[in-house]
Formats: C-alpha cells, sequence, structure tokens
C-alpha cells in the first residue's frame, strides 16, 4: 500500500512546479530552501526525541531485569553433570 502523502510533500511538490512555470524563480527557489531546511530540523527534532525515548526504555529494562541466583544455578548445573 502506498504512503500517504503528508501536506509538506503536497507544498513541496505545487512550489517545483510554480517553479517550473515561474519566469523568475528566486522567489520560489527562497520558499523551497527555507520549507526544506524547516523539514530537516524538523526531522533532526524527531529523530532526537525518539532516541531519548528509546534510551529512557532501555534503561527501565535493565533497572527491571532480575538477578539471578548464582549458588543456585551452580548447584544445578553441578548436578546435571553428576548423572
Amino acid at each position: 500500500m502506498a504512503k500517504k502523502p503528508e501536506a509538506v510533500d503536497n507544498l513541496l511538490e505545487a512550489l517545483v512546479w510554480m517553479r517550473r512555470k515561474a519566469k523568475k524563480h528566486e522567489a520560489v527557489d527562497d520558499l523551497i530552501d527555507a520549507l526544506m531546511k524547516m523539514r530537516r530540523k524538523a526531522k533532526k527534532k524527531a529523530v532526537k526525541k525518539l532516541r531519548k525515548a528509546k534510551k529512557a526504555v532501555k534503561k527501565l529494562r535493565k533497572a527491571n531485569k532480575k538477578t539471578v541466583n548464582r549458588e543456585r544455578t551452580i548447584k544445578k548445573r553441578t548436578t546435571k553433570r553428576r548423572r
């Protein structure tokens, strides 16, 4: 299934179309550049937020991890070898 285009994608597409049709491109080029810059910034921000969230989850999992009773596991191993 195709990915649904976002409003920003539609706007960029319209600006590129305008650029092709326009006689003087400078104003449209500036708009395209500004939009692309904003988009990159937003993407970086989202990735950074996602990384922080993943780190927090990892930290929680590590904190909740139960410790193993080593004496019990050693005892089990030695009894299995004797058989």
